[in-house]
């Protein structure tokens, strides 16, 4: 369940966020050092999601090599079960349960 702060802002006729995108610092004590440009001097509330620094090609190259290494082990796992999905679901005909 979201918070109820959130929960107002976006029953909000007018739009309620603004998207700025920023490099910032946060020390250990949690203060945030940064620019942003584009925002309006001044305080404001603000809910912060920290992307992950990009990765270099090599690393790229690693994780798509080891996302294709377990699909490949998923893809000679044995079939369980012969059904079709629809079947194990219990869709009819018609796309209904049944």
């Amino acid at each position: 369940m979201l918070p109820r702060a959130i929960l107002n802002i976006l029953k909000r006729s007018e739009p309620a966020v603004t998207v700025i995108l920023a490099h910032i610092r946060v020390s250990p004590d949690g203060t945030l050092t940064g620019s942003a440009p584009g925002a309006a001097p001044g305080e404001h509330d603000a809910a912060i999601i920290i992307s992950p620094a990009p990765r270099s090609p090599a690393a790229q190259a690693e994780a798509v090599a080891a996302i294709h290494a377990i699909q490949e082990a998923v893809a000679r796992l044995p079939v369980l079960d012969p059904r079709s999905p629809d079947d194990i679901i219990g869709y009819n005909e018609n796309g209904l349960f049944g």
